[in-house]
């Protein structure tokens, strides 16, 4: 079987695993799912279509980094799946997403002799987190703590590709969902008092900096 091929079918098998923990990890909160269990079998099959194509194209274009890469995005889906619904982002999922990268990273590190993307993205991590945790402080209607936590690994993961995937990932994810925000009060989906969880995006934007730069 051919490198994409595995990748691909690793990605299929997961969708399922991911829906299955995000719901047993939500168990005390199952009213949120109630519009994901209505719709059956298609949002098994969204997220299996999903991974299947992002890590076949991972291990395409990127296949040193293929299995980072694929722990970040299975991971990160799990993620983003449980704070669309709930709106939390669950500390210790956050710190396997973070270990995973940093880990598999160092290692990949290790064996190519070149430690200049893991330091630049040390240094990314360390000055978006301090960023983050500036706004917190200074004004926590826009950001949460979950959301704090959740720019380590993904600083981290687009510092190692570059300072341009970095500013990319970020900088679209707060766009799309301030635009978001404005469609879906324009709509009069949420009003002006509900949040709208910002995981999501920042997963989703930091996935497609990777892919698409």
């Amino acid at each position: 079987m051919s490198h994409w091929m595995s990748y691909g079918l690793l990605g299929a098998v997961a969708g399922p695993v991911v829906m299955a923990i995000a719901r047993t990890v939500t168990h005390d909160e199952q009213l949120s799912w109630n519009a994901v269990t209505r719709c059956g079998w298609m949002p098994l099959a969204a997220a299996s279509s999903f991974l299947c194509i992002a890590l076949s194209c991972v291990a395409t274009e990127m296949a040193l980094e293929a299995n980072a890469l694929s722990w970040f995005m299975i991971v990160g889906l799990l993620l983003a799946m449980i704070d669309s619904t709930v709106h939390r982002l669950p500390h210790q999922i956050n710190g396997a997403l973070l270990a995973g990268g940093v880990i598999q990273l160092s290692f990949l590190a290790l064996l190519r002799s070149d430690f200049e993307p893991l330091l630049r993205a040390g240094l990314a991590t360390a000055v978006v987190t301090t960023a983050g945790l500036a706004v917190y402080v200074g004004s926590r209607q826009g950001l949460g703590f979950g959301d704090i936590v959740l720019l380590a690994p993904i600083a981290f993961v687009l510092g190692w590709f570059g300072w341009r995937q970095l500013f990319m990932g970020l900088l679209s994810a707060f766009v799309i969902a301030a635009a978001s925000m404005r469609v879906l009060r324009a709509c009069r989906v949420i009003s002006r008092g509900d949040p709208l969880p910002l995981g999501p995006f920042l997963i989703a934007s930091a996935m497609g900096a990777i892919v698409l730069a």
